[in-house]
């Protein structure tokens, strides 16, 4: 029971910071503003959900039907549509923790199941199948877009990242507005492609993988159990131990054998940051870590300023020795108070690292872990993630790109977004954290789109980038994927002189595939079943993804 008060306390903490006051973060939060909205059709899926006359609660899962409508991109959906993406019985709960405490329109998780109540694996709106999803619910991000940006960007980076579709939500015959669909975090070969354990899995090569753990609120997690950082970090008058979330294997499903592995291999690398070699590339850090994960990791949340990065919502996971011995940072999560969306620590301003939240913010309740702001001290840590900048600003994070980007997803919600302001009327008001309130969903944008535009201007300076100088690529990139903007046809360069035959695929801006093709070196790629818009394309060898790259199509 403590522990759980204690769990509570930190929802409390964390809001008492910005806003001094419970009751004033409650009702600066928007909770008490609706209005009715007459729903009968959409340009986006819907989500219809019947609790039958049960009350929705932040667990357990209750039992209830759901009904998502769609009959196709580009086609219209209608509330008495037959032609449903999905019919049947889910367990469904609140989710997250501010997100639900603090908003009306409250996240949720589902699972899909049979009608006796066990998992049932599906394929929702085109994802791959399983039983876990969530339902985003944009709230104090006004732009509605800010996750399914992020992960926009990380799933052109990362190897796994959740897979997004807009939708709008019904619950018991009421709108309820535009929401998200996502896939849950999780083990799966389609999300976080690593070795399954099992209860038996307590000896040799079987127990070193895989593991999903996480730094997070308690208040988020369910069972709740983990272990402790043997370390101290924050400053000020937060100095504390971080605590380490199980995630996979769940709480109640992780044995002795497999708890005491994982927490020796965390300690491991924290460790290696208190030895004299802690730089060494072969000995100090890295020896325990995959170096790309961090960066990609710390790019992800540089660009976003991300104000809540790196101390919650950071997974961590590791795979069996027998295939990869090192931990790696990811996937990426929660990023709703990113990018100026935060008013609290520096998390809207455009200049400076969220890794150094414990010195920008050292009263705050929940800190950042002490390995973030040494990394930078890594004059080589700093180079590789400088050199891993400038590719990035020639592809996913080029300027044009992220504009174009911003402005397929507003035309995804341009019709949507008019009913969600209509059911939540938020746009001229305060709704916590905001740094920004414009009044308009089109000033939502613009603000967005500026604040990204300052960001990186930021970030280019900070990693000694000057767009106007060429570089030469040639030794660190061995193919080319080119033109772009692209019109009807898409060039592979092999720079090298072995020969390469590979496997594209191309997801269209909601991570959707929407073409899959074979080549050989210096093939021509056909764009031309495509409509204008953002794509990511993904080429692989048979042993190594050898390039990721966002195109713009005209």
């Amino acid at each position: 029971m403590a522990f759980i008060l204690n769990a509570k306390m930190e929802i409390s903490r964390s809001c008492i910071h910005s806003c001094f006051w419970i009751s004033l973060c409650i009702l600066s939060s928007g909770i008490g503003f609706s209005q009715s909205v007459n729903f009968s059709s959409s340009d986006l899926p819907i989500f219809v959900i019947n609790t039958n006359g049960n009350i929705i609660v932040d667990e357990p899962k209750i039992t209830a039907d759901l009904k998502i409508i769609y009959n196709g991109q580009g086609k219209r959906n209608t509330i008495g549509d037959t032609a449903l993406n999905y019919n049947g019985k889910i367990g469904v709960e609140y989710r997250g923790s501010s997100s639900q405490d603090l908003s009306p329109k409250k996240p949720l998780g589902f699972e899909t199941r049979k009608p006796d109540g066990s998992n049932l694996d599906v394929s929702l709106l085109g994802m791959p199948e399983e039983n876990d999803w969530i339902l985003l619910a944009p709230y104090s991000d006004k732009s509605l877009m800010r996750d399914v940006l992020i992960h926009h960007f990380a799933r052109s980076i990362l190897p796994y990242s959740s897979r997004t579709r807009f939708c709008e939500v019904v619950i018991n015959s009421e709108y309820m507005g535009v929401y998200v669909l996502m896939e849950k975090i999780k083990r799966d070969k389609n999300r976080i492609n690593i070795k399954s354990l099992s209860s038996n899995s307590n000896a040799g090569d079987a127990l070193t993988g895989g593991y999903i753990v996480k730094i997070d609120k308690t208040t988020g997690s369910t069972p709740i159990g983990g272990f402790y950082s043997k370390y101290v970090s924050g400053s000020g008058a937060q100095m504390k131990k971080i605590y380490y979330l199980y995630e996979n294997p769940a709480a109640d499903e992780i044995t002795s054998a497999q708890e005491s592995y994982i927490s020796s291999v965390i300690n491991n690398f924290e460790s290696s940051f208190f030895q004299p070699d802690w730089k060494d590339e072969s000995n100090g850090y890295r020896k325990y870590v995959d170096e790309k994960s961090l960066i990609d990791f710390v790019l992800l949340n540089e660009i976003a300023r991300n104000v809540d990065g790196y101390r919650l919502s950071t997974f961590i996971y590791k795979d069996l020795d027998s295939r990869d011995p090192k931990l790696k940072f990811g996937p990426v999560w929660d990023f709703n108070l990113g990018f100026g969306n935060a008013n609290y620590c520096e998390g809207s301003k455009t200049a400076g690292l969220s890794l150094d939240f414990n010195t920008i913010c050292p009263n705050d309740f929940f800190v950042s872990p002490f390995f973030w702001s040494k990394l930078m001290q890594d004059s080589s840590f700093y180079n590789h993630a400088r050199t891993r900048w400038i590719e990035l600003r020639k592809t996913v994070f080029e300027e044009q790109k992220i504009n174009s980007l911003i402005d397929s997803l507003n035309r995804n919600v341009t019709e949507s977004q008019e009913r969600n302001f209509t059911k939540w009327p938020i746009l001229d008001k305060y709704v916590w954290p905001n740094n920004f309130v414009g009044g308009t969903f089109i000033s939502e944008i613009n603000y967005l789109k500026n604040w990204l535009s300052q960001r990186i201007i930021w970030l280019d300076g900070y990693f000694k980038y000057d767009k106007t100088v060429p570089i030469d690529q040639e030794k660190n990139i061995g193919f080319a994927l080119y033109p772009n903007p692209a019109h009807d046809y898409l060039y592979l360069r092999n720079r090298f002189d072995k020969p390469l035959t590979f496997h594209g695929l191309v997801f269209n801006s909601m991570g959707i595939k929407v073409l899959e093709f074979n080549g050989e070196s210096n093939s021509q790629i056909s764009m031309t079943s495509l409509a204008s818009g953002v794509y990511h394309i993904r080429i692989d060898t048979r042993n190594q993804h050898i390039l990721s790259s966002t195109i713009l199509k005209n």
